[in-house]
């Protein structure tokens, strides 16, 4: 049974909008495999990701491995051993076919990470589009992360810390500068004005 929402094409067209939108460049293969309507490469600095979508159930279970034979060789023949990316290898299994009862089971295959990790969903659990994001989650940056570069160092805050516990505000601020500059703390305080405590 096949899903009344969403297409194999949808379900491409859907991961190529999430990855790319997340930092990933689709990437070309000799494989023509790889570059149909129904499956794509992508790439970031940290991993490889082949999307592939079939029409049926059957054909899911039936050609996961193969693909990911193929993704592996592609792999192994374009990132060498020594380089971080060469285990971070995923293969994304989609389907608008809902899974009927007497289907094989894909936990096994969602198991099976001896050459690359799976994300696997079908027409249960894809409604609608945005059902796929949800699906590439595990592929995405986490939403809510603080910039670092943006968030400033702790060196920052600790002048307002510290007049937080009864330290004089311009006393923190010496404290602070002093550290910075690699000036002896207790000295620079007393040539502030600040009295020994």
């Amino acid at each position: 049974m096949i899903s009344e929402y969403l297409t194999s094409t949808d379900l491409i067209a859907s991961s190529v909008a999430v990855l790319e939108a997340a930092g990933y460049k689709a990437t070309e293969s000799d494989n023509s495999a790889w570059t149909s309507s129904t499956s794509r490469l992508f790439e970031n600095s940290y991993n490889v990701v082949g999307v592939v979508a079939f029409e049926t159930y059957v054909e899911l279970v039936d050609s996961w491995a193969d693909r990911q034979g193929m993704l592996v060789e592609i792999i192994s023949r374009s990132i060498g051993r020594s380089e971080g990316k060469a285990w971070d290898g995923y293969l994304v299994l989609l389907t608008p076919a809902v899974k009927s009862s007497t289907e094989t089971d894909i936990e096994a295959i969602r198991r099976d990470t001896t050459r690359l990790r799976k994300l696997i969903a079908t027409g249960d659990d894809l409604k609608k589009s945005s059902d796929v994001e949800r699906v590439l989650r595990p592929l995405l940056p986490i939403k809510g992360v603080v910039n670092q570069s943006n968030a400033g160092s702790a060196l920052d805050h600790l002048s307002s810390v510290l007049e937080k516990r009864g330290v004089e505000r311009q006393d923190a601020v010496t404290l602070v500068e002093a550290f910075l500059d690699q000036r002896p703390l207790m000295e620079s305080l007393h040539r502030s004005g600040s009295k020994d405590q």
